[in-house]
């Protein structure tokens, strides 16, 4: 759908983008992907931190070079932010906050995810912006809940991590593992971006706006409600790197080529399948295992057998292939140069190809959204610092000024 904002389903929305860094900068990527008009407000002294300042790792660089503009090059940001206009504002000054309000009486929703409290010290809560715009719908992405005693803290992804309970889950014996860097960030912009959509219909039906709390501490938590009704049964639940309760065998295992091979059986079905793999390529299969309670109790040599068994695969694309097309969840774990490279998401169209100014012409991952049969690819790159600021406050130049 590239070019074709006219007929993605928010089209006509405006969005005042107060985000920065992953969070934030996520929920509005999803909104622009939907067709929304998406005004990314920044300050020259102080831009968004993810444009890097040249101090950023260098590998976020194309070809790993800052060049001479480091603050439009940044591949993270400019990810993040395809398909978004860059409107300058200094909202410290009294020109900056009266251009904004200007703005915000054209826009539909107002996004933040600074700490609670932040945004009406700004004279940019709800309250304020409801006077300018009645039908404004307000989204603030907190660190933590406004009625939280930890309101006015900061946060950042690893805590948000650990203490949602995902590390716990994701660990072993041994202790829990960090899943990544800052996992709840894009987790929370997907609710937001949710809860913009829902908003905006509830609008379209009463005419009136309402105020958004996305708080990050919570985002994580939905995603793991069986270990807390576990919980509630007094059921204790261990926890296993790479396994599941549902499903043995389930994990990792290295291939003979290299690579890392992720099998998930959860019924006999998916078993017999991958038994008769097992069984062509010269390994014997206990017959009692053909039942999941069995398989269950003997976890230990089922996990060895097939630990044994990928071991000898010396093409694992081609036994990837055979065993889903004979209904067994199964894939290869997969990097950004296998991805990039994957003739699946070439054939689906996944990656879009952009041509940005300082950064150069590069493929950008898309988002699993389709409408129509079509993907919502982006129709132009991450805008530079201050861009499109002309156009939208075309006589408040001094507004734009730090």
């Amino acid at each position: 759908m590239t070019g074709d904002t006219a007929a993605r389903p928010l089209a006509g929305v405006r969005i005042f983008d107060l985000t920065h860094v992953w969070s934030g900068p996520m929920s509005t990527r999803v909104l622009a992907a939907l067709g929304a008009e998406v005004l990314k407000i920044e300050n020259f002294t102080r831009p968004d931190i993810l444009r890097g300042t040249g101090a950023d790792l260098r590998l976020r660089y194309p070809d790993a070079d800052y060049g001479t503009d480091p603050l439009n090059r940044n591949a993270w940001f400019n990810t993040q932010n395809v398909g978004k206009h860059s409107v300058a504002l200094d909202l410290k000054s009294d020109e900056g906050r009266a251009a904004a309000r200007e703005l915000v009486a054209t826009c539909d929703v107002v996004v933040s995810n600074y700490r609670a409290g932040v945004l009406s010290r700004m004279g940019f809560g709800y309250r304020e912006l409801a006077d300018i715009n009645p039908a404004v719908i307000v989204v603030e992405m907190t660190a933590f809940p406004s009625t939280s005693p930890q309101a006015s803290a900061a946060g950042f992804g690893a805590q948000f991590d650990a203490a949602s309970g995902n590390t716990w889950l994701s660990g072993d014996e041994h202790g829990p593992v960090l899943t990544g860097f800052a996992i709840g960030d894009p987790v929370g912009g997907l609710f937001a971006a949710s809860a913009v959509v829902t908003a905006l219909v509830r609008r379209r039906e009463t005419g009136r706006g309402c105020h958004i709390e996305i708080p990050q501490s919570e985002a994580m938590m939905p995603l793991f409600g069986e270990a807390f009704v576990a919980e509630s049964r007094g059921t204790a639940q261990t926890s296993r790197l790479n396994g599941d309760p549902t499903g043995v065998p389930h994990g990792l295992y290295r291939t003979g080529d290299g690579q890392r091979l992720a099998v998930g059986i959860h019924d006999d079905d998916q078993w017999s399948a991958l038994a008769q793999r097992i069984r062509l390529d010269g390994f014997e299969v206990t017959a009692d295992w053909a039942v999941k309670a069995r398989r269950r109790t003997d976890i230990e040599q089922v996990e060895a057998l097939v630990t044994e068994w990928a071991a000898t695969v010396t093409d694992s694309g081609a036994v990837v292939d055979a065993l889903q097309c004979a209904g067994v969840p199964a894939g290869i774990s997969a990097g950004p140069a296998e991805l990039s490279n994957d003739p699946q998401l070439a054939a689906t169209g996944f990656f879009t190809t952009l041509d940005h100014p300082s950064a150069g012409r590069h493929p950008y991952p898309g988002l699993p959204l389709r409408i129509d049969g079509r993907h919502t690819r982006p129709d132009r790159p991450a805008p530079l610092l201050g861009e499109h600021t002309a156009h939208y406050l075309p006589v408040t130049s001094e507004a734009a000024t730090a």
